[in-house]
């Protein structure tokens, strides 16, 4: 189409109609091609078209799907113990999923949940548990029941007695019992706490000497035999703290021993003399001979007076003894003494330091019987 003639106003009051251009002939221009027509063309469907009578799609109505509840790791727990969670039936046929009481309930049972309990093994289940920690949480009523097998033992100051870790009632009942009465000064303060003794005893018996050293003596042999019957014995000493204070004693869960016997012993270095409490005479004697052929004309036996005290004592050569000797010596006792049947049973330092207050305090060995073995044929019945 042509667009339609106008006039155009020159300003002179005429009107002058625009010239026309011919247009271009097909003869005149042969190369010049045409363009067609343009016709417009349908958009095709995104969708496939569908009959009249199909149901139309009712989308569904969405939920938020809940994140995946997340359980702290159980050491030994097998994945087949872990409990369910209950669903319900979800709307719009959408995957179901775990209500927010069963999640909470879940996440409840898994932070209580465990495997085998750390329970003590005795032979009597039945006994009555000091009021600590070692007992069940009302709280939850699923916590599982944690009793420990060590003790710990140290000593304070110049008087003082703590012992951690008593699990059972009928420990602290016999260490009330047979220990406190062993000082007969009395004590100052007494107080449990938990699974926690301490006593604390007058005119400090960890430094006393004399008579008062060899009671304090027999106070820690004492306490080595109540807990031998109740079933600890000693595995090792912590050094813990600064070098001047005293280690600790840990005692370890074994089988009761309601036989076992306890002596002690003090070595004097500067003299190689060797003081037994309380041991049976004779293992003393025989102990005595058996130094004989490796201290030739050089041992003293001194027998047992009232208080049950032995003394062995090897003559030195010059004003102080050697160290070899000093090594001999116990070479010498711990073999005899282990083939009787009494092993090293722990070592405290006692007494007080000499009159300048130099050197270090005497150490008491601890001896404890071992225990005897039944017969195969009487383990068998």
């Amino acid at each position: 189409m042509q667009p339609a003639m106008q006039a155009h106003y020159n300003g002179d009051g005429q009107y002058y109609a625009p010239t026309s251009y011919a247009q271009p002939q097909a003869a005149y221009y042969a190369q010049y091609t045409p363009y067609p027509p343009y016709h417009t063309q349908g958009i095709a469907a995104p969708f496939p078209s569908y009959a009249a009578t199909a149901t139309p799609y009712d989308p569904p109505n969405q939920f938020p799907t809940p994140a995946p509840v997340r359980r702290k790791l159980s050491h030994g727990r097998s994945a087949s113990a872990a409990p369910t969670i209950q669903t319900t039936p979800s709307r719009s046929g959408t995957p179901a999923g775990p209500l927010k009481s069963a999640m909470k309930k879940q996440m409840d049972r898994s932070a209580s949940a465990g495997g085998v309990p750390l329970v003590r093994r005795t032979t009597n289940e039945s006994r009555q548990r000091v009021n600590s920690l070692t007992r069940p949480r009302s709280r939850t009523g699923s916590m599982p029941v944690f009793v420990p097998d060590h003790i710990f033992v140290s000593m304070h100051g110049a008087g003082e007695l703590r012992i951690d870790n008593i699990a059972y009632q009928t420990t602290l009942d016999d260490l009330r019992e047979h220990v406190i009465p062993m000082w007969p000064h009395g004590i100052e303060f007494e107080d449990s706490r938990g699974d926690h003794w301490r006593v604390r005893f007058s005119r400090g018996p960890w430094t006393a000497t004399g008579i008062d050293g060899m009671l304090a003596q027999r106070l820690i042999c004492k306490m080595y035999t109540v807990l031998a019957r109740e079933g600890y014995s000693h595995i090792t000493t912590i050094q813990h703290g600064g070098p001047k204070r005293t280690g600790r004693l840990v005692f370890a869960e074994t089988a009761p021993d309601p036989e076992v016997k306890i002596f002690a012993t003090m070595f004097t270095p500067s003299k190689l003399r060797l003081t037994l409490l309380d041991a049976p005479h004779e293992l003393v004697e025989d102990f005595a001979s058996s130094l004989r052929p490796m201290f030739p004309r050089k041992v003293m036996s001194y027998g047992a007076n009232e208080d049950g005290v032995h003394v062995i004592e090897v003559k030195r050569e010059g004003l102080r003894s050697h160290e070899s000797e000093r090594n001999l010596f116990h070479a010498c006792m711990l073999r005899f003494f282990g083939s009787a049947g009494f092993k090293l049973d722990g070592s405290i330092p006692l007494g007080r330091k000499d009159s300048m207050f130099w050197g270090p305090r005497k150490e008491v060995w601890i001896f404890r019987s071992m225990p005897m073995r039944r017969p195969e044929s009487k383990q068998k019945q």
